[in-house]
């Protein structure tokens, strides 16, 4: 049967669809879907994702909305008063779904969380204040409020959404401006959230700037992500031709609450001690303990090791398999919450320190500058910052901890081969874990 014949009604069907027609016309994958989704009676592909998603029962949305949690500590210098703020978000995905750890940089609202659990994201710099934190958590909320709407991920590939490639190509009187790429169509726009104020006098230099690009501007009426209630109005920016196409963008933004400002903080505000552990991190962590992980077979020939020699200390051996980047950064943002509230407990930031070092240098035999730059391999396993100095921890917070640090041996454990070099790693671990299960005992 020729797949011009086929008209699917689902998302997944689409997709099957896409392949097919990919197949027997030679053409991207991307271009499959488009068509795929318009014999299925849609304009293209995203207008197809977003009508099936957001045509679902309320009933069904309900039973699937998935919370995460966004903590911002703080402390006043000038009082020494100190607290948490903690706001709860409810998101029909994912977080981990909708953004991965290692590109939380490529947008500047999230770009200083870090994962303290598998629902929840916090910030590990103290604010100034907490009005300060209260912002800086609603605006990590309105990011993953866009994201969820539009399955967009950020992206810092500014030179595929620019006209020509160039950024000095940019819309005019544009401000706060972040690219967001389609996953699934690998297309791109950018997003452009000046002051209406400024817009309201280019706005003849901005539509004779579309028609030379050849580029659609569109305001939704969702305020947008980086200032709503100060100002700031989000524009949706893309080629007409090869960029993502707006109209089913606008439509999934129209479908979204206000967007989460300070004014209107409904989140929990209390002391900074004790630290705000998650329901899903202490639900981890209880697992963990009920279901240990059954322990591997060891083996002791070299097959599943590769040689390497490194500078000042001379041959070393590692596992023969290599994790993927994303990984690394998980394994790393790990680390590094641990490393920042231990450096009174040795036995913890030492052994810690000691991994990530090793981890480091497994990663640089891994993947070579092109597969990995160096801007990103920098940042896997170092430049932590946020340091306590705490020399003490609560219960809840030693809790927490040793979650990340068991979380840190599975992730492991799942990705490279059994062998001497992990197993002297893994035994770091659980010297970690034994030192951060002690403290204060």
């Amino acid at each position: 049967m020729s797949s011009e014949n086929i008209r699917p009604s689902t998302l997944d069907g689409i997709k099957r669809l896409a392949k097919s027609i990919k197949t027997e016309r030679a053409i991207q994958h991307a271009v499959a879907l488009d068509e795929s989704a318009r014999l299925a009676g849609f304009e293209n592909f995203r207008h197809a994702r977003n009508k099936l998603q957001f045509d679902q029962p309320k009933t069904h949305k309900l039973r699937n909305v998935h919370r995460v949690f966004l903590t911002v500590y703080w402390r006043d210098k000038k009082t020494d008063i100190r607290g948490r703020e903690t706001l709860e978000l409810h998101l029909s995905t994912l977080w981990s779904d909708l953004i991965m750890p290692v590109h939380f940089q490529n947008h500047r609202a999230i770009a200083n969380f870090r994962r303290e659990g598998p629902d929840h994201l916090a910030k590990p710099e103290l604010a100034d204040s907490q009005s300060r934190a209260r912002y800086y958590a609603c605006a990590a909320a309105r990011a993953l409020q866009f994201m969820d709407a539009t399955k967009l991920r950020p992206s810092k590939s500014h030179s595929r959404a620019y006209p020509g490639g160039r950024s000095s190509n940019a819309v005019p009187a544009h401000d706060h401006e972040s690219v967001w790429y389609d996953p699934e169509t690998k297309r791109y726009l950018y997003v452009d959230e000046p002051y209406e104020e400024a817009v309201e006098r280019a706005t003849k230099e901005r539509e004779a700037w579309a028609t030379r690009h050849g580029f659609t501007i569109i305001k939704p009426s969702w305020p947008g992500m980086y200032f709503p209630d100060g100002g700031t109005r989000l524009y949706l920016i893309a080629d007409s031709q090869k960029g993502i196409p707006l109209a089913p963008v606008v439509a999934a933004l129209e479908l979204l609450p206000a967007p989460i400002v300070e004014a209107t903080w409904n989140g929990e505000s209390a002391p900074s001690l004790p630290y705000f552990v998650s329901p899903g991190t202490i639900e981890h962590a209880t697992a963990i303990k009920l279901q240990p992980q059954k322990p591997r077979k060891p083996t002791t020939g070299k097959r599943n090791t590769v040689g390497y020699v490194q500078t000042f200390v001379g041959a070393q051996r590692r596992p023969n398999g290599t994790m993927p980047v994303e990984m690394h950064a998980k394994v790393g943002e790990l680390l590094k919450s641990v490393l920042v509230v231990s450096n009174h407990r040795k036995g913890v930031y030492n052994r810690v320190d000691g991994i990530r070092s090793e981890l480091d240098e497994w990663t640089m035999r891994e993947y070579n500058r092109a597969e990995l730059p160096s801007e990103v391999f920098f940042d896997l396993y170092y430049h932590e910052s946020g340091n306590t100095y705490e020399r003490s921890l609560s219960e809840n917070e030693r809790l927490k901890h040793t979650h990340s640090l068991e979380e840190v041996k599975r992730i492991l454990a799942a990705h490279y081969p059994d062998s001497k070099p992990l197993r002297t790693v893994l035994n770091k671990v659980d010297g970690a874990i034994k030192s951060m299960q002690n403290w204060g005992a």
